[in-house]
């Protein structure tokens, strides 16, 4: 069928709202409760600003139990269709499969109230299904990238379609100036891309008292307390903490761990570092506190003497934003923003995640340091999740305003 003749996308009428469509596989839901708080966090705070519809598409093998009715929550409006895919296989398919997946759904949201604009996060798939919904719906793009643009994008079968996606949408925000160079690098024209941070909620993350804290979860009050937080996958380098814990607590008597997290789309590794634990003799001394709330992770930041961040790759990690707001120092591996997020009054950047040596040296010279807590949270008191709205809202206009003068044909 021949498509329908070209079409001039109408501006937004001066002083309404933006209407957006936002596609993320990657938000909370009842059985995942924790999952992309990040991108509903966003999201939340950009909808006291503009009117957001969110597809929240749902593995096919975890939805067929019953219809996914559409949801209001928190001022978005959540739609969780099917996502028809091949688990594990053929991965350079998803991005197709998650457009089939959609399209019907965005269409008739569509014809309903016409979108300014397509938000999509991750450069895949959500960005390789937005380029297609361009097409149906005649309206610009606005795409999201995060870490995990690093590794994907050295996959054969997905690499070139997600640099198609940087190369073309129409606006690019990149969570980390590591990623705003590798958007230039895949092409993207770099007056279309800027690095907008993630936020903090800086009210929920902020100084407490460490013993309550401690008390409240179980932990000895006495002793050095070391906090990660993340998913349990080998990506988080959780093992790397649990090999260097026995020679800190060499020089620091009572040192322990606790790893907040439970298993994620990169696996469960936690029986392994029980195992790599209690043959490093610290069994008793790395505590596995599991999923935790926002309001948990708060209340095992507050508990810690320093927060541990020893990650292989990460776009824009929130929990260091998080540990800074709580007053707590962290040790970090360079990876993503960290560099940027973390100055000499926050905590210690120690370069390579794979570098022991270096983390136990950053360990130890962080807890041999005395730290102030309100020195150390004015180090993000200014990244609020209303700044980073206010950043983003400033790309979706300057997005919306291109497509329209923009001719597209819709098919």
């Amino acid at each position: 069928m021949a498509p329908c003749p070209p079409v001039t996308v109408p501006p937004p009428t001066p002083g309404r709202r933006l209407r957006v469509l936002s596609l993320s596989t990657v938000f909370p839901s009842e059985d995942r409760p924790t999952h992309g708080l990040f991108v509903e966090e966003r999201l939340a705070r950009c909808a006291e600003r503009a009117d957001v519809t969110v597809l929240a598409p749902v593995p096919w093998q975890r939805s067929l139990a019953g219809p996914n009715r559409p949801t209001e929550r928190r001022g978005l409006r959540i739609h969780r269709p099917r996502f028809w895919y091949l688990p594990r296989f053929f991965k350079g398919l998803d991005g197709a499969a998650l457009l089939r997946s959609v399209r019907g759904l965005a269409k008739r949201l569509h014809a309903e109230q016409p979108f300014d604009l397509i938000d999509a996060h991750f450069a895949w798939p959500e960005g390789a299904a937005a380029l297609g919904l361009r097409q149906a719906l005649g309206i610009p793009v606005s795409v999201t990238l995060r870490g995990t643009l690093e590794w994907l994008a050295e996959d054969p079968a997905r690499g070139p379609r997600m640099a198609e996606v940087v190369r073309t949408a129409d606006r690019i925000i990149a969570v980390s100036h590591d990623l705003a160079e590798r958007a230039h690098a895949l092409g993207a024209q770099p007056e279309r891309v800027r690095v907008i941070p993630n936020g903090v909620d800086i009210d929920r993350f902020r100084p407490r008292d460490r013993s309550e804290a401690r008390r409240s979860l179980g932990l000895a009050p006495e002793g050095p307390l070391l906090v990660s937080v993340g998913h349990l996958s080998p990506r988080k380098g959780f093992q790397d903490l649990v090999s260097v814990l026995g020679t800190l607590r060499a020089s620091h008597p009572g040192a322990a761990l606790a790893l907040v997290g439970g298993p994620g789309a990169e696996g469960d590794n936690r029986a392994d570092l029980q195992e790599l634990a209690r043959a490093n003799g610290v069994g008793d001394a790395v505590h596995f506190l599991g999923p935790r709330s926002p309001d948990g992770v708060a209340d095992a930041l507050a508990a810690a003497d320093l927060f541990a961040f020893a990650s292989r790759y990460e776009g824009c990690p929130n929990v260091v934003l998080e540990a800074l707001a709580s007053g707590r120092p962290v040790v970090s591996s360079a990876v993503g923003e960290v560099p940027y997020l973390l100055p000499d009054a926050g905590g210690v950047v120690y370069g390579r995640p794979e570098d022991r040596e270096a983390l136990l040296t950053a360990l130890r010279a962080t807890l041999d340091r005395t730290w102030e807590a309100e020195a150390i949270r004015a180090c993000v008191a200014h990244r609020t999740w209303d700044r980073t709205a206010d950043e983003v809202l400033e790309i979706w206009s300057a997005a919306s305003q291109d497509g329209a003068s923009r001719e597209v044909s819709i098919p």
